[in-house]
């Protein structure tokens, strides 16, 4: 194999941070139609709606992580007969939870109101663009296993070509449904729901070129034997549970930032939407590396090749490191910028630009969190995330509940960017042995 270069790293990455950055897309129109058209207590509603939400497709991330990974090292073993089976296990798995989640919502959207604290009117807004982005969850769920797909075998033009019609198809359908219908926080929702399907769609037909590119369908790829081979379904099943649990606890962590946003009010909370729309926005662009970094480790990982593993670890950080400080600086100089544009609420704009030094920091100190995401990902070290993904919640919540009242607002910003060293700090200490599986 080749040695990696800086050039062939920056060539994989810049169409995964393209494809990675058009997804936070979605909640980023469905913030500027709403806050511009509706109205800042239905802009505080699509927060809560989003992290209410966002347990579900985040907790499901699992399909992604372990598709990518798996797939990295069976490309670097030159098993594609197994590259092949991931993607036929996965993307049916995906939609089926996606439906069971839809036909018990019922039951789901009441229990989540229950957790979450908020005015009446806001947790009624929520539940209207919850109920209407449910009906995508299965070609979502589907859709995220394709792309840990595409992701792991190095293919991420064409994880970029899915997110783009999606992305394409999803502003033009809010625009139509908020502005020329009317139909408000149902309107945004439905169009995320709709486009989610043609992304699936897009995907799937694209998937079928990539099989075609690489040789073809492998006859035993389908067969019962491969696909219910019990050690492979036992290896997918520990990985999925295990990144599971990890994803469970990070999206608690989250869920538990903006539960404590919305205690400190409506103007808070929707200015508080807003930050997240930035660190979503930077936390998927520096997730490209972070997703490189899958490729490439897991390829090494696969072939057992220590020199492989150490120079795609270091290439990919470097990479992202320097990324991270840059978001950095964008997100504080151009911040106002874009809190106008995304909201016209005198009193938002203001909260926004108070607490916008401490969104800026997130990028700076949480690069690094996102870097070993993608190393232990490559090489489905998911025993260990999930462990370090438990430790780290802990200590954010004990840091979170140790502040000082009196720093209100200030209180909950500190905590949660001690929350992303917790979640570096805790996988730095699982590294040290994943090196010794390559000798």
């Amino acid at each position: 194999m080749p040695i990696l270069t800086r050039r062939q790293v920056f060539a994989q990455s810049w169409p995964v941070i393209m494809a990675n950055a058009l997804t936070p897309l979605v909640g980023l129109v469905d913030t500027w139609v709403i806050g511009r058209f509706a109205g800042t207590s239905a802009l505080a509603g699509i927060g809560l709606g989003a992290a209410i939400y966002g347990i579900l497709y985040w907790g499901f991330g699992f399909l992604r992580m372990s598709t990518a990974g798996l797939a990295a090292q069976s490309s670097g073993a030159q098993d594609e007969s197994a590259v092949q089976s991931h993607i036929f296990r996965a993307v049916p798995l995906g939609i089926m939870i996606g439906f069971i989640l839809l036909v018990t919502q019922g039951l789901l959207i009441p229990l989540a109101m229950m957790i979450f604290t908020a005015d009446a009117p806001i947790e009624e807004s929520a539940a209207i663009y919850i109920r209407a982005r449910l009906w995508g969850l299965p070609a979502y769920l589907g859709l995220i296993a394709l792309m840990g797909w595409f992701i792991g075998l190095g293919q991420a033009r064409q994880a970029f070509w899915m997110q783009l019609i999606l992305n394409i198809i999803n502003v033009a359908l809010s625009l139509f449904f908020v502005i020329s219908m009317g139909w408000g926080l149902y309107g945004v929702g439905l169009a995320t729901a709709l486009a989610e399907w043609a992304g699936l769609l897009t995907g799937l037909i694209i998937a079928r070129s990539v099989i075609k590119r690489r040789g073809g369908l492998k006859p035993d790829a389908l067969t019962r034997d491969r696909l219910m081979n019990v050690a492979e379904l036992s290896r997918l099943g520990e990985a999925n549970t295990n990144i599971f649990i990890r994803t469970a606890a990070l999206t608690g962590g989250f869920s538990f930032f903006s539960n404590a946003a919305a205690t400190q009010g409506e103007t808070f909370l929707a200015a508080h939407t807003i930050h997240m729309q930035f660190i979503t926005l930077t936390a998927f662009i520096l997730d490209g590396f972070a997703n490189t970094a899958e490729a490439t480790v897991g390829a090494a990982y696969g072939a057992r090749s220590r020199t492989r593993f150490d120079r795609a670890v270091r290439l990919t950080s470097e990479f992202s490191g320097l990324l991270a400080f840059l978001c950095a600086a964008v997100i504080y100089l151009a911040g106002p910028i874009a809190i106008d544009a995304l909201t016209t609420d005198p009193a938002v704009r203001e909260t926004a630009r108070i607490y916008l030094p401490w969104c800026a920091l997130a990028p700076a100190i949480g690069w690094a969190a996102f870097q070993m995401d993608g190393i232990f990902i490559g090489t489905t070290r998911t025993k260990e995330m999930r462990n370090a993904g438990i430790a780290a919640l802990l200590a954010y919540l004990a840091v979170h509940f140790a502040m000082p009242d009196s720093l209100g607002p200030h209180a909950i910003w500190a905590a949660f960017l001690i929350y992303y060293l917790a979640r570096t700090l805790t996988l730095l200490y699982y590294y040290p042995k994943i090196r010794p599986a390559l000798d």
